[in-house]
């Protein structure tokens, strides 16, 4: 099939509820020529979510879920996604939860109740893998292991997804887990989520390894060779200043934001710290939620930050898509308010497309194994 022109994408939109985003877009001060623009260039090229956990597919339900689980719901994965190629979607990096089954809620976020019992964390990550392959039936949605993969499904009118992992726990000093995740599809890990695990330190706990231990050394390494992104969101400072050390491709920080001037939260991360990545050739994703973004206007405030610090080749988004709180891009009905809100900041259309697409993509091509 051709590429998807801007009238297809519009008439898209138009049957999924094309009124409901206007009214969305008017709640954020966006007229109806500023919304066309960003829907129109949402047909220009493929756009990329770095990170995602859309309809909360990794709950568990039943018996086996945990007090957070019961806390979030039951998962709805399938409406979460279905039917985002018609909303201007490229592909969503659709991520589980290593950690998921010791997470407990605490004040400011979220913290790790007790420790894995042995084989636990191996366990979980078994079903989850499972859970992302039914997500790719019940939306129709293709995963894509390659850039190329992306884009050839997008110009055929199709959305993809990327398996992500969020939390390295599951490898359990066994770096042949990483080849497993790799050969199932899995193309990136964020390597420390909340807890402190056999890699190194989380940003949110006291340090314990100073940064990476000698087997977070080791993934790095393998997850080099094996074509995986390493997602460095959530870990600490020196984990990132190592990692950077180390690392022969480019990394990311899928969903971490810029501590704005006067906001204090443990999830947030200085320029210095961006800048370990970026200076590496990889790309710091903002997140349109959490500490510091209250509006759309906020959110676009961070982005253009963020290009002036960077450069407008190192920033992408990853909107932590139903794991995070206050999103002001709640659901994927909302996707093109993005593009639309930094081109009313007054970014060009090219430079738009570099961070809702284009920049993610470029660093999965880099990390491809060939």
């Amino acid at each position: 099939m051709r590429r998807p022109t801007r009238r297809h994408v519009l008439a898209g939109l138009a049957l999924s509820g094309l009124a409901a985003r206007r009214a969305l877009a008017a709640g954020h001060n966006l007229t109806d020529a500023e919304l066309d623009a960003g829907l129109a260039l949402l047909a220009r090229a493929p756009s990329v979510d770095l990170h995602s956990h859309a309809g909360r597919f990794f709950v568990e339900a039943g018996e086996g879920a945990t007090p957070l689980g019961q806390s979030l719901g039951k998962p709805f994965v399938g409406e979460a996604l279905r039917g985002s190629h018609r909303l201007g979607v490229g592909a969503v990096c659709l991520s589980a939860v290593a950690d998921y089954r010791v997470l407990e809620a605490a004040p400011g976020g979220l913290r790790p109740a007790r420790p894995f019992v042995p084989g636990e964390a191996y366990e979980d990550y078994r079903r989850q893998i499972g859970l992302l392959k039914a997500a790719s039936r019940d939306s129709g949605l293709e995963l894509a292991r390659t850039a190329a993969d992306v884009t050839r499904r997008w110009r055929a009118g199709n959305a993809s997804l990327v398996y992500t992992i969020e939390g390295g726990d599951f490898i359990e000093e066994r770096p042949e887990r990483i080849a497993e995740a790799a050969s199932e599809g899995v193309r990136s890990i964020t390597i420390i989520h909340y807890r402190t695990n056999a890699i190194g330190d989380p940003q949110t706990a006291a340090p314990v390894h100073g940064g990476l231990s000698p087997f977070g050394r080791k993934v790095v390494a393998e997850m080099n060779r094996r074509g995986m992104v390493i997602d460095l969101s959530h870990a600490s400072f020196d984990a990132v200043a190592q990692a950077a050390e180390l690392s022969a491709r480019p990394m990311i920080l899928s969903h971490s934001n810029l501590k704005p001037l006067g906001v204090e939260h443990p999830r947030l991360i200085s320029l210095d710290h961006a800048r370990l990545v970026a200076r590496h050739g990889g790309v710091v994703a903002a997140m349109p939620g959490g500490a510091g973004v209250a509006s759309l206007a906020d959110f676009a405030t961070l982005v253009l930050r963020m290009i002036d610090q960077l450069g407008v080749d190192h920033v992408g988004v990853g909107t932590d898509m139903d794991f995070t709180f206050a999103s002001v891009v709640p659901t994927y009905e909302a996707w093109a308010l993005i593009p639309a809100a930094l081109l009313a900041r007054g970014l060009s259309p090219d430079e738009t497309l570099k961070i809702v697409g284009g920049n993610a993509l470029r660093v999965l091509a880099a990390t491809e194994s060939h």
